[in-house]
């Protein structure tokens, strides 16, 4: 099969490297290098960098639906498009510059988690299994009919970017095999029941705001789903020293019942009251601060009985 391959993130790179050791990619365009750091140094797509390891020529194009772009890939006389964590919407002329239009894999069991973020979003809502989708696609954000899906347990202590890290490898089998299906004509696509969508938006910074009102289980949910960014948000409300911002990056729950008595008051164990058993912090970042073991963090902070964890505000503007 003659593919073009459209991605620009992590989630995109084993997929880009399992489609090219098994079919022939006539062209790989990816989104354009982007300013990063205090530099501003131009830093190219992590899909680019993996292209140029490999020996292979990619395209930074900024609108991939631009007449140039489709007359490109139309050049190519590729069979289809395969679009994996690209950042652009494929609309139909350049869909139909290929054969047999174009596909995408999701980091979602669809029609679940539909949208930019279906991962995060698995994890903050508290389900035991995600998985990846492969489905043709469509004008409509990812509704096109569903070639496969492969489905795996979402582990307790799993971060977004743990679980992310795995679906990658599972979208490129996925897409390998969905690849292999075409190619043999034996891959038939289903439409997806409609009436079951669930979104996955984008984040936003306050989508890491931590209530401490909840139970200790959804808490912890939030903190892992929300791992690397936004991350789990909030304040603490020290006795002696003042307040610190923080980031908390990983927890586990030691207690689901009682609660309800001052919630993200510290117990004497420094475990967290929550509005629902107890919350044991793992790791954690304070603002403009390097990530650090919760020890670390009660000793270099002298957190002490009394002291408590309470909700930030958080502005999404800017």
């Amino acid at each position: 099969m003659k593919v073009v391959f459209f991605g620009s993130g992590t989630f995109a790179v084993p997929s880009l490297q399992a489609a090219a050791s098994a079919h022939e990619i006539v062209r790989i365009v990816t989104q354009r290098a982007r300013p990063a750091g205090r530099g501003g140094k131009m830093r190219p797509t992590p899909v680019a960098t993996a292209a140029e390891q490999m020996g292979r020529e990619v395209v930074e194009c900024g609108d991939v639906n631009s007449a140039e772009a489709v007359e490109a890939v139309a050049a190519c006389g590729a069979d289809v498009i395969c679009v994996a964590d690209f950042g652009q919407r494929v609309h139909r002329p350049m869909r139909e510059a290929a054969r047999l239009g174009a596909l995408n894999v999701h980091g979602s069991i669809l029609p679940a988690l539909r949208g930019a973020a279906p991962v995060n979003w698995a994890i903050i809502r508290g389900l035991e299994r995600t998985g990846v989708t492969t489905f043709r696609l469509v004008d409509e954000m990812d509704a096109g009919a569903i070639y496969l899906i492969k489905e795996t347990a979402i582990e307790p202590g799993e971060t977004a970017e743990q679980l992310k890290a795995r679906l990658a490898e599972l979208g490129a089998e996925a897409i390998c095999e969905t690849l292999d299906g075409l190619a043999a004509g034996s891959l038939e696509a289903t439409e997806q029941d409609h009436t079951k969508a669930t979104r996955a938006p984008k984040l936003k910074k306050s989508d890491g705001r931590i209530d401490w009102r909840a139970d200790a289980k959804t808490i912890r949910d939030l903190i892992h789903g929300a791992w690397p960014w936004p991350g789990g948000q909030a304040v603490l409300a020290r006795q002696a020293g003042g307040d610190v911002a923080v980031v908390i990056a990983r927890a586990t729950v030691e207690d689901v019942g009682g609660g309800g008595q001052s919630p993200g008051m510290f117990d004497d164990e420094l475990r967290v009251r929550t509005g629902g058993g107890r919350l044991r912090i793992d790791q954690i970042k304070p603002a403009g601060k390097r990530l650090m073991a919760w020890a670390d963090f009660v000793n270099g902070y002298r957190i002490a009985l009394g002291d408590r964890f309470v909700e930030v505000e958080v502005d999404d503007v800017g």
